[in-house]
């Protein structure tokens, strides 16, 4: 069965970080919170390159940067939901598990995606579509459950081996061995298909709107990654378009992203 033909069922409890069969595609999406610093160049960037990719924004994002989330939707952009305050939904920092943390419940987590979803639409005059990321990429059966009640389908980033396609560009500490140049932070994403055998096309990227680093590497290294995908033959696409040419978008849920079309 399509990853998300089940997923699109109402309490399933399947998550999508990898869509097989869409050619020569893949997905950019980029995470927002509070940080805005580097995102009007990244969305200039992006309108240069005519890519249109996913964004999924918290609540917080949307009332602090208005004006940029509306460029962003009228660059088309795709907008999903990522929770109103970004909050730990599992133990994973604590235990390295995915066990709901205590005090989330069925009603934390739908009030965190319906708040969101209003400013949201306060923002840009319409509702995200009916994507969300949870955040810090918490989540279990449980949860996603919850989310999927309220019309959701959970959508994460592709990893194996260990590894995943994160840029990394949310690192901050220099100390880090995750803390990444630009040119660093490109070769990280393009050599990812080498380390773990798991191919770009199809795949989910995961990528920051904003950053604390002055140096925002990101907007050096995306050009990067952008030239040579083209190179190998490759094109970006929102999450959306990813999910319709792998046949995973059931008519019945149009829905997802009748708000952005």
């Amino acid at each position: 069965m399509p990853v998300l033909a089940a997923a699109a069922a109402i309490h399933s409890p399947l998550t999508v970080t990898f869509v097989p069969g869409t050619g020569n595609t893949f997905a950019l999406t980029f995470d927002g919170d509070q940080e805005s610093q580097g995102t009007e160049k990244l969305l200039a960037l992006l309108r240069r390159r005519h890519i249109v990719a996913t964004l999924f924004v918290t609540g917080r994002f949307a009332e602090l940067h208005p004006e940029l989330l509306r460029e962003a939707a009228a660059d088309g952009h795709e907008i999903g939901n990522h929770t109103f305050s970004h909050p730990h939904l599992t133990t994973w920092a604590q235990n390295h598990r995915h066990l709901t943390l205590p005090g989330v419940t069925r009603e934390t987590l739908q009030r965190e995606l319906r708040d969101a979803a209003e400013a949201i639409r306060r923002a840009i005059g319409r509702p995200p579509i009916k994507l969300w990321r949870a955040p810090y990429g918490e989540h279990n059966a449980e949860i996603r459950a919850w989310a999927a009640e309220l019309g959701y389908v959970q959508i994460g980033w592709t990893g194996g081996c260990g590894d995943a396609l994160d840029a990394l560009d949310w690192v901050e500490d220099p100390s880090s061995r995750r803390f990444l140049g630009a040119e660093a932070m490109a070769r990280h994403l393009l050599s990812f298909e080498d380390r773990c055998g798991i191919p770009l096309a199809g795949s989910i990227i995961l990528m920051h709107l904003g950053s604390a680093r002055p140096d925002l590497p990101l907007l050096e290294a995306l050009p990067i990654v952008l030239d040579e995908t083209d190179r190998r033959g490759l094109h970006p696409v929102p999450v959306t378009e990813l999910l319709r040419l792998g046949g995973e978008l059931p008519a019945d849920r149009s829905d997802i992203d009748h708000v952005n079309r």
